[in-house]
């Protein structure tokens, strides 16, 4: 913004009582336009934080519905039988750990418990 006082400013310059005034104006004009610079700002804040919130909703929708075509959901249980026991320690018992497989896998969904728990070859390898 330009300003009569330009040259005034970032001194020690005193004003008169007439620029004193003049100044008083200049900033009445100023903190209207902050005013109204600031209620533009809330609203547009508004619309964005609805934007957010509209984004959010639909990106949940799209990743639940991308979940459904995973890749997984089509390996049929003895794959992932197998999966789980190649996911075995080779050089040790594994143990019950929900931190390592065969329980980690567990902790995946109940699908995939399910057939933790049952896999004859999983249970027998345990360590108690």
């Amino acid at each position: 913004m330009d300003s009569p006082f330009q040259q005034h400013l970032g001194n020690n310059y005193v004003p008169t009582v007439n620029e004193a005034n003049q100044i008083q104006d200049l900033l009445k004009i100023s903190d209207q336009s902050l005013h109204c610079i600031d209620a533009e700002i809330d609203q547009l804040q508004r619309q964005v934080d609805l934007l957010q919130e509209k984004r959010s909703i639909l990106h949940g929708f799209a990743e639940q519905h991308r979940a459904l075509l995973s890749p997984a959901r089509k390996l049929t249980q003895d794959i992932i039988e197998e999966i789980f026991i190649a996911c075995l320690p080779e050089n040790r018992t594994p143990y019950m750990s929900a931190m390592e497989a065969p329980m980690l896998l567990t902790r995946i969904c109940s699908s995939w418990r399910r057939i933790a728990l049952s896999t004859p070859r999983i249970c027998t390898k345990l360590s108690y």
